[in-house]
């Protein structure tokens, strides 16, 4: 029989070990999104985005909490339940399906993080914070094999391209950039490469699932896209 948690048991341990409290001006408004009726959790869902389909998928999965890197309330919150955000809802709720979303604690942190999981990913030495965004460092650099320092910072952060070039960096990987970070990058003579916004966020939710299962022993699950 899978192991039985109470929801704020489980959003405790995140809450400590992600530091979320350190991050209340961060732009997502990390923590629980939407609660459920029930309180005992055996199945945790993670997926990168607290979307439609990940909802359907965590519910199908027999998931009573889906974890996401990307939620869905932001800023001063949800305005309206219309539209999809409506049907993201109504989705979680007809399941009895809880949402937790962790946006800059899960790019920042060094246990679990995106990019400190991808620098171990790349095999880097040196791993050091990197790359300040809204006053919260949340990138590394690193050294590979062949001696080379690669800054990286996941998601959309091609803004950094310049500043990886003052850091020393002989490569700088992000997830993507706009067209006038492309050009920044390329007249500092900064090698950027972009991996995907998806792909370089799957790092964090898929080392989060697998040290919650480790250290409280309850069933967690990934939701690819």
């Amino acid at each position: 029989m899978p192991k039985c948690m109470k929801l704020g048991e489980i959003v405790s341990w995140m809450d400590e070990a992600l530091a979320v409290g350190a991050f209340a001006d961060d732009m997502s408004n990390n923590g629980v999104q939407i609660e459920r009726d029930g309180d005992d959790v055996s199945k945790v869902a993670f997926a990168v985005d607290g979307s439609l389909a990940s909802v359907r998928a965590a519910a199908k999965a027999g998931a009573q909490l889906l974890v996401v890197h990307h939620g869905i309330s932001w800023g001063g919150g949800i305005k309206r339940v219309a539209g999809g955000v409506g049907d993201v809802v109504r989705a979680a709720v007809k399941a009895d399906l809880a949402l937790y979303a962790c946006h800059l604690p899960l790019d920042a942190n060094k246990a679990y993080g995106n990019n400190w999981e991808l620098a171990r990913f790349f095999g880097l030495k040196k791993i050091a914070p990197a790359f300040s965004y809204h006053g919260h460092v949340i990138g590394v650099t690193g050294v590979n094999k062949h001696g080379r320092k690669i800054g990286i910072c996941s998601g959309g952060a091609g803004e950094f391209a310049e500043t990886a070039k003052s850091l020393g960096c002989d490569l700088y990987v992000t997830g993507e950039a706009s067209w006038g970070d492309v050009i920044a990058a390329e007249n500092c003579g900064m090698e950027m490469v972009c991996a995907g916004h998806y792909e370089t966020e799957t790092f964090g939710v898929k080392a989060l699932a697998r040290g919650m299962k480790r250290h409280l022993g309850v069933e967690t699950v990934f939701l690819p896209r």
